[in-house]
């Protein structure tokens, strides 16, 4: 539609409705890869997502440089768009909650006779579930919950879901159990666990988990920089560290390249989940501490005559660090939370990051007007320390909260199959 307007509030009304679309499919896609994901695997499949995202802002920016007409660039890149689009209609969507720990195990303990009801498994153990083809659950979506229903007739009101033996005695790997949609029904009309509607008051509940919490008010103060990255960064490197134009832009590309490289490596270090639930946050709070010392450096030592290797190599260690946190923070973010909770949760921590970048530039032009430049700069980096603290905190509850939802899967499992047997 921009390709078509005519005047200035026409192009204002477009921009809008784009950043209405994407804004509201990020947290969508975040919630639909923690059911198709388990949680050891999220922070690579975070890291994907979020270079995928930067690799597209980064197409835009070269095909917008390399047309004339303003208006042309807008019109190609939303080709791929509709065409994703008509895309996703044919894709199906995931059994919510079926990569869930709390649902695998009851699996596990439902179909291999061999463990018992006090095994204790944990996200990254190995789980040969033995079923044959055809095998059914129920999945009671409406409430997010799985309910197991082995070896008998599968109710025509319920969505039907084929399990599938997924165990590879050679590579002693088991992505899932549940692994494709049969049939889809109405729920019945007796369940008693309902979708809650998004209010005030289920929000706040949201937050009074720790880790959530936490996550969202690091975000803010981690984003401010950023902002004043994108805005002042390449004036200030020539009108006050006396750089040419050509060097100042070339602090920013190194800069983006380093984020490129950090989102990568954000996920790799996601696989210490496995380890421990701690490692991921203790990596989060420390990237952002440290990547703030060499920007640091950089905006307050390096000038003109400053070697181009030092200053690449400093830059380049600054943006690795300070993006690590980025898909590990979504991660977190999704096995902290209730499956059905997980959208609403990230898009809470979308709107305070963009709020963070936005609100920068503002923030250091009215510290500007109060302090100089430089001073102005250095109070905003301090964003980074913030997040970096708040990230260190999230390690003393991260596993308290995701054994808190798993216990109310579990108790949700337990309850929808009394419902299924007669028994409540």
């Amino acid at each position: 539609m921009v390709y078509f307007v005519k005047t200035y509030q026409q192009l204002y009304a477009c921009r809008v409705l784009t950043g209405i679309s994407i804004g509201g499919a990020i947290p969508i896609i975040y919630s639909i890869l923690g059911d198709l994901y388990p949680a050891s695997q999220r922070s690579i499949v975070a890291a994907v997502i979020t270079t995928g995202t930067g690799l597209g802002m980064g197409i835009g920016q070269i095909i917008a440089g390399l047309l004339s007409d303003w208006r042309l660039p807008f019109l190609i890149v939303s080709i791929p768009g509709i065409l994703c689009s008509f895309a996703v209609l044919s894709v199906k969507d995931p059994p919510r909650g079926a990569k869930e720990l709390a649902v695998i195990e009851t699996l596990h303990r439902r179909y291999n006779h061999g463990v018992t009801q006090e095994s204790t498994l944990s996200q990254s153990d190995i789980l040969p579930v033995s079923v044959a083809r055809g095998d059914h659950i129920q999945s009671l979506q409406n409430c997010g919950m799985i309910c197991i229903v082995p070896n008998r007739a599968v109710d025509s009101q319920c969505e039907t879901l084929k399990v599938k033996n997924t165990w590879n005695p050679d590579t002693a790997e088991n992505t899932s159990a549940v692994t494709e949609v049969v049939a889809s029904h109405e729920p019945r009309s007796f369940l008693q666990n309902k979708r809650k509607c998004i209010s005030c008051t289920s929000t706040i509940e949201l937050m009074k988990t720790p880790s959530v919490l936490l996550i969202i008010l690091q975000a803010a103060p981690g984003a401010l920089p950023f902002g004043f990255c994108a805005t002042f960064l390449n004036d200030y490197l020539q009108q006050q560290r006396g750089m040419t134009k050509e060097a100042a832009t070339g602090v920013l590309v190194t800069f983006g390249a380093g984020n490129a490289v950090g989102v990568i490596v954000g996920g790799l270090l996601g696989r210490s989940y496995k380890k421990d639930v701690r490692l991921p946050p203790l990596f989060m709070g420390l990237s952002l501490i440290l990547g703030f010392l060499p920007f640091y450096f950089l905006v307050n030592h390096v000038g003109e005559n400053a070697n181009p290797g030092v200053i690449t190599a400093i830059t380049m260690l600054s943006g690795i660090l300070v993006v690590i946190p980025v898909p590990l923070e979504r991660a977190i973010l999704t096995n902290v939370c209730l499956p059905q909770s997980r959208g609403r949760a990230n898009a809470l921590v979308s709107i305070v990051d963009d709020l963070g970048k936005g609100l920068g530039p503002a923030l250091v032009s009215l510290l500007i007007s109060t302090f100089d430049r430089q001073t102005a700069f250095n109070i905003s980096l301090i964003g980074w320390i913030v997040g970096g603290i708040f990230s260190l905190f999230i390690t003393l509850f991260v596993s308290t909260d995701e054994e808190r939802v798993q216990q109310k899967l579990r108790e949700g499992i337990a309850q929808n199959n009394e419902i299924e047997t007669g028994e409540a």
